[in-house]
């Protein structure tokens, strides 16, 4: 016989579970993308070629369908330069890149897969883009 609590309290426990698992992830990946993006700086602050920036800022996000950790880095610099890369927080490998300070952009590549590279035109297109794996 299955007492009426015994149901309750597994019930609660596979439901804190459940939800224990994707904010651990998150943790996990905001911990991560911070360790990423710092390294990130180091490297560009010391790349002779890079573009003086006037500020530095990273959103992370783990993407539960593509069981990435993704993290969403915006430079702002002289000129009204902007460039911004959505990446793999371990791999660092690059999902989409904009940058500008004209317009058109400067550069605008949306890389959904290894083997596939689109250009866009905007910065609304690329945001579009972006934001699909940002919420998932």
């Amino acid at each position: 016989m299955v007492r009426p609590t015994s149901v309750v309290f597994a019930t609660l426990i596979f439901t804190m579970s459940a939800y224990a698992q994707p904010l651990d992830l998150q943790a996990t990946c905001a911990a991560q993308a911070r360790k990423a993006f710092h390294e990130f700086e180091r490297e560009w602050k010391t790349d002779p070629k890079a573009f003086k920036t006037l500020s530095t800022d990273y959103q992370s996000h783990y993407n539960t369908k593509l069981k990435k950790c993704l993290m969403l880095i915006t430079m702002m610099g002289n000129q009204s330069q902007t460039s911004v890369y959505l990446s793999g927080a371990y791999e660092r490998r690059i999902y989409a890149e904009y940058r500008s300070g004209e317009v058109p952009p400067i550069t605008c590549e949306l890389v959904p897969s290894l083997r596939q590279k689109k250009y866009c035109t905007s910065r609304e297109e690329f945001d579009a883009f972006v934001a699909d794996y940002m919420e998932e």
